[in-house]
C-alpha cells in the first residue's frame, strides 16, 4: 500500500534539497503524485532559508552539493530543527559519508539512482516514527503534566470540571456543599478548598457529623461552659471556634440531627452562636464547607432535613462522579497511590501490569477511589516481585463483554513508551465499546455524551475495528 493510499501523505509536507535538476523535478513530480506537498531548494543555502521560513515534516538532501554540502546543511538543518527527519541521498553510495550523516541524526539514506519504491517507502517508515514519536511526546506530556490540582490527578472530563469548578470558588469565603458517593474524595476537594484560598495560613478543621451521637456533636462543634452539664470541669472551645479565620469541614451533613440542624442554621445566618450552657455570642469567622453521600432534597421532602439550613448550604454545589464513571483516570490513580505507598515494599514495587489495570477498568469501584487506594496498598504488601502482576478484587459485578478487546502486553519486557501507550490506548478502546453498549450504538447521543463530534467517534470505531451494528438492539 502506497503513502497515499493509507493516508499518511495527507498535509505532509516535503523539502527537497539537492543542485540536480533533473533529481529535483522528477522526485518532485513523484511525491506529488502521492498527495505530499512538496517544496524544493536548488542548493543548500537555499534549502536553510526554506527551513527557517517554513514547517516542512521531512527533508530529502543530496550528500553532495556545492558551496553548503549536505553533511553541513544537516548540521545547521537540525539545530534549526532538532526533531525533524532527514533522509541523505547521495551519488556516490559512501558508506562512511552515510555513516556521518546517521551520527549527525539523519534518519537514513539511499543512493542514486533512486528505486522509486525504495524512496517512498522509507519516506513512509520515517513519517510513521515521526508520528510515534510525536504521539509518545504528548502522552509523556500529558501524564507529566496532567490535569492536577493539589493531589488530584485526571484526565476525565467530568473531573476536570470538578477542579475548574474548585478554582473559581476556592478564594471566596462562599459555602461549598460537595456531594458524591463514599470514597470520592470529597474531604481532598474541601482541603484544595481551602489550601487554595486566602484563609490558607489559619485552621482546616474536619468534623465527621456521623460519628459523634447527637449531644456530642453539638459540644463538639460549639463547644461549652464551665458546669454545663455533669462532667464538664472546665471550658471547652468547640471547632467552629478552632477554625478561626480558617475552614471548617462537616462530612457527612446529612447525619446532623435537626436539632442541631437548627444551631448550625443560625451560625449560617448570623456568622455567631453561644457555647452550650454559655450566653456570650462568640463570632463564626470560619468558611463552611460540607460534604454528603445523600440526596439532601430527598431528605427535605420526608422531613430529615431542614430545606432553609439546605439552602444555606448550597450556594455553591460540587457533584463529585464515581470511579465508575471515570475509568480513565484508573491507570492515572493507580500509578499515584503505587508512588505513594511505595515504602510499603522499601520502594520495591515501582509498577502494575498491563493485565492487571484492565482488570481494574472493568470492576464496579463501590467504594471508589478508596476501595482502590486499599487494593493497591494490598496489592504492593502481597506481590512478591518489583511489578505486581495480580490484585484481589472481589466479585466482578461488570464481567467483561466477550466483545472487549485484549489486554495490552504484560508489560514486564516493553519500554515504559509502549507500556504506558499500550494502557491509553486500551482504555480509550474499553472506553468506546462501553459507551456502545449503554447506549446502543446510537453514535448522535454518544457523540455528544463523550463531547466529541461524529466524525471522531467513526474514526476511533474504525481504528479499533469496532462495527457499531453489533451493539445496536
Amino acid at each position: 500500500m502506497s503513502a497515499g493510499e493509507s493516508g499518511l501523505a495527507k498535509n505532509r509536507s516535503i523539502l527537497v534539497v539537492d543542485d540536480d535538476k533533473a533529481f529535483r523535478v522528477a522526485t518532485q513530480t513523484l511525491l506529488k503524485d502521492e498527495g505530499y506537498e512538496v517544496s524544493v531548494a536548488i542548493n543548500g543555502e537555499a534549502g536553510i532559508v526554506l527551513l527557517k521560513d517554513g514547517e516542512f515534516d521531512l527533508v530529502l538532501s543530496d550528500i553532495v552539493m556545492a558551496h553548503l554540502g549536505g553533511i553541513d546543511f544537516l548540521r545547521q538543518a537540525k539545530e534549526l530543527r532538532p526533531e525533524l527527519p532527514v533522509i541523505m541521498v547521495t551519488g556516490f553510495g559512501s558508506i562512511q559519508t552515510a555513516v556521518e550523516a546517521m551520527r549527525l541524526g539523519a534518519v537514513d539514506y539511499l543512493t542514486k539512482p533512486c528505486n522509486n519504491d525504495e524512496l517512498l517507502i522509507k519516506i513512509r517508515r520515517a513519517l510513521e516514527l515521526q508520528q510515534k514519536d510525536r504521539e509518545l511526546k504528548e502522552l509523556r506530556e500529558e501524564l507529566r503534566g496532567v490535569y492536577s490540582f493539589g493531589n488530584m490527578v485526571s484526565r476525565s472530563e467530568k473531573m476536570k470540571e470538578v477542579i475548574r469548578h474548585i478554582k473559581q470558588v476556592a478564594d471566596t469565603d462562599v459555602t461549598v456543599l460537595i456531594e458524591g458517593e463514599s470514597g470520592t474524595g470529597k474531604e481532598l476537594v474541601a482541603r484544595a478548598l481551602h489550601f487554595n484560598s486566602n484563609r490558607r495560613e489559619h485552621p482546616f478543621i474536619a468534623v465527621n457529623c456521623s460519628a459523634l451521637p447527637e449531644d456530642l456533636l453539638e459540644s463538639e462543634l460549639f463547644g461549652y461552659e464551665k458546669g454545663a452539664f455533669t462532667g464538664a470541669g472546665r471550658q471547652r472551645i468547640g471547632k467552629f471556634e478552632e477554625a478561626r479565620l480558617g475552614t471548617i469541614f462537616l462530612d457527612e451533613i446529612a447525619d446532623v440531627p435537626l436539632v442541631v440542624q437548627t444551631k448550625l442554621l443560625r451560625v449560617l445566618q448570623e456568622k455567631t452562636f453561644s457555647r452550650i450552657g454559655g450566653n456570650e455570642a462568640v463570632i463564626a469567622d470560619a468558611r463552611v464547607i460540607a460534604a454528603t453521600n445523600r440526596n439532601l432534597e430527598v431528605m427535605m421532602q420526608s422531613g430529615d432535613f431542614r430545606e432553609d439550613l439546605f439552602y444555606r448550604l448550597n450556594v455553591f454545589p460540587i457533584t463529585l462522579p464515581p470511579l465508575r464513571e471515570r475509568v480513565e483516570d484508573i491507570p492515572l490513580l493507580a500509578g499515584h497511590f503505587l508512588e505513594k505507598n511505595a515504602d510499603l515494599s522499601g520502594g520495591r514495587v515501582k509498577s502494575i501490569t498491563p493485565n492487571v489495570i484492565n482488570d481494574m477498568m472493568n470492576y464496579s469501584w463501590r467504594g471508589n477511589i478508596r476501595e482502590l487506594q486499599n487494593l493497591i496498598k494490598r496489592a504492593i504488601i502481597k506481590s512478591p516481585a518489583d511489578i505486581i502482576t495480580s490484585i484481589e478484587l472481589p466479585a466482578m459485578i461488570d464481567s467483561p463483554a466477550k466483545s472487549e478487546p485484549e489486554p495490552p502486553p504484560d508489560g514486564l519486557s516493553i519500554p515504559m513508551k509502549e507500556y504506558l501507550s499500550a494502557i491509553i490506548r486500551d482504555a480509550e478502546e474499553k472506553y468506546l465499546r462501553r459507551m456502545l453498549r449503554l447506549h446502543k450504538g446510537n453514535i448522535n447521543l454518544i457523540a455528544k455524551l463523550m463531547e466529541v463530534d461524529r466524525k471522531t467517534v467513526y474514526r476511533k470505531m474504525t481504528e479499533y475495528s469496532i462495527d457499531p451494528a453489533t451493539y445496536r438492539g
